[in-house]
């Protein structure tokens, strides 16, 4: 009892048992030369065409629905002149026309680009360039952006067509598919496919900068579905639905906390909550106010070769994005934690060139096997940027000619195999020294009673080595930043401290409410270019800071 406890092998054996059944399933499917994606969806279809598979603000639609109103999205493409490995861009909100327009451009094996609703100028334009598709696919309601760089989008070749249920735009074609044919498109279209070829388009959040379009295959491939995210309506509709799965992603669990507390929080039917980026402080208090059993919080980048998952239903794990047991990690050496160096941002190698893996505890860079023969684990690459993808492979890692994804992530893992994210790669900065966790500080500081947001980044100071620590915050109007500064410094070393402080009203956030640091690390600490008001730890308080602070800290004469 003792060794299956300490080995965690019940875990271990369900976590390989789902692993080796994947790979058999997909083997068979393989086999069977039906590879993409939508023979799954025919397989539902052919089984329950009447069932209900699709719930949207109060409206369900059944298998059939699906797969005639994808049948004639892809009869649509076709007369359009759109061929076999075509790429297709589609900017739309969540709305069951993205399902039937995903789904119609796979049924004639072309390729879906999938544009991020929230960009507009250089990071919309970026992406559809990268697309290198010629039609564009567009939600009547998502006519602004496109209003805005129209000369910029239509000089790239693209035709725009609009599918929606309102509006006319001057510079799109509406779709039209009611003379459309619903009959099931060409099968050959989709046979024959590899698990290497593209099935679609996915963009990453851009939290460094222009978003990277990431090749996906078809190795990877009843929902209610929500226009957008709504704390207002979210538990509405759960309980409307009888919804026993929600998914979040990041900072979504600490709105939905932050709302008014309700008699109505723990009147439904969820049981488990699943997604990824939820914040350990964020963690037992989601739990416990809403009253889910399940937190199953996973890992994986967009385009990335190796996952982690924790099925986490009590105190063991909470905060963790992962767990590997002793069994799972001798068998699958796909997961590799190894030294970095923070100043270089590079990998640190031994004298022989290798890669040195992190003791248990130690922070380093997460690194994913690349195994073109494993189609889970082959890496594509960024589409139309090779630069990008040459980044983001590390070779020659534990002996020559092996080839790791650079996640970029640094974590740590505990003696009892759970996982820890620590913080991005570039985030993390020195500072008296010393290295600063911009994950760890934020993760202390949000508990704080009237911190209602924190994001911390590091920024440099004129005439001083390394970076001093800076927190943007969104604060109630009863805080009070004398007893914030006391509850820094009680609970992180002195280095780790923030140095200054931007009250802001709000923080910039990813279409995939992951938090932006990039701006702010560029508008640095000089309140002269800063609207926002600053503040700076003067001593044991945090006082406010304007040019005269200003000076005095650029010229060496205050104690930092």
């Amino acid at each position: 009892m003792y060794v299956s406890s300490k080995l965690a092998v019940p875990r271990d054996a369900r976590l390989l048992g789902s692993a080796f059944g994947a790979r058999f399933a997909f083997k068979a499917i393989e086999k069977s030369d039906s590879i993409n994606l939508t023979f799954r969806f025919e397989e539902r279809y052919r089984k329950h065409p009447d069932r209900e598979a699709l719930v949207f603000e109060g409206k369900s639609y059944t298998y059939r629905d699906i797969h005639v109103a994808s049948n004639k999205f892809g009869n649509w493409l076709l007369a359009k002149g759109v061929k076999r490995g075509d790429i297709v861009s589609l900017m739309m909100h969540n709305k069951p026309e993205f399902i039937f327009c995903w789904l119609g451009i796979n049924k004639i094996g072309a390729v879906g680009a999938f544009i991020n609703t929230n960009l507009s100028g250089k990071p919309l334009t970026h992406s559809l360039r990268t697309a290198t598709a010629s039609i564009l696919i567009l939600d009547t309601e998502l006519t602004k952006p496109i209003a805005d760089s129209l000369d910029e989008i239509l000089q790239m070749g693209y035709t725009i067509h609009t599918y929606g249920d309102s509006g006319h735009v001057d510079f799109a074609q509406p779709i039209d598919l009611s003379q459309v044919p619903a009959v099931d498109t060409p099968d050959h279209l989709r046979r024959g496919v590899t698990a290497d070829e593209i099935a679609m388009l996915i963009y990453t959040s851009g939290t460094t900068g222009l978003p990277k379009a990431g090749r996906f295959s078809h190795a990877r491939a009843t929902i209610i579905l929500g226009r957008k995210f709504s704390t207002t309506h979210f538990w509405e509709e759960c309980r409307a639905n009888n919804v026993t799965v929600i998914q979040y992603i990041g900072e979504i669990c600490r709105y939905l906390l932050n709302a008014p507390e309700s008699p109505l929080d723990k009147k439904h039917t969820i049981r488990m909550a699943h997604g990824n980026g939820m914040r350990p402080d964020v963690w037992t208090r989601f739990r416990e106010r809403f009253g889910i059993p399940v937190i199953g919080e996973w890992y994986a980048s967009t385009e990335g070769t190796g996952a982690l998952s924790n099925y986490n239903t009590g105190p063991n794990g909470v905060g963790a994005i992962g767990y590997r047991g002793a069994i799972s990690g001798l068998l699958d050496k796909g997961l590799r934690i190894v030294k970095f160096d923070i100043q270089t941002e590079e990998l640190v190698r031994d004298k022989n060139g290798r890669c040195i893996e992190c003791r248990t505890g130690e922070p380093g860079e997460l690194l994913t096997l690349i195994d073109a023969a494993e189609p889970t684990r082959n890496f594509k690459g960024y589409h139309q940027n090779s630069g990008a993808t040459n980044k983001k492979i590390a070779q020659n890692v534990f002996k020559a000619g092996d080839m790791y994804f650079r996640t970029g992530d640094i974590l740590r893992r505990d003696s009892d195999g759970y996982f820890y994210f620590a913080d991005r790669v570039g985030d993390t900065f020195r500072w008296k020294s010393e290295n600063v966790s911009t994950a760890e500080v934020s993760e202390v500081l949000s508990v704080y009673p009237d911190c209602i947001e924190v994001n911390i980044y590091g920024v440099q100071i004129p005439g001083h080595d390394g970076r001093a620590g800076m927190a943007a915050i969104v604060a109630k109007n009863s805080m009070d930043w004398s007893k914030f500064a006391e509850f820094a410094l009680k609970n992180l070393p002195r280095y780790s401290v923030p140095i200054f402080i931007r009250k802001v009203p709000d923080l910039e956030l990813t279409g995939t409410f992951k938090q932006r640091k990039v701006e702010l690390v560029k508008e640095g600490m000089d309140p002269s270019t800063i609207k926002d008001e600053m503040l700076w730890l003067d001593g044991h308080s945090y006082k406010p800071f304007g040019a005269d602070e200003y000076q005095r800290v650029v010229s060496g004469k205050a104690k930092l």
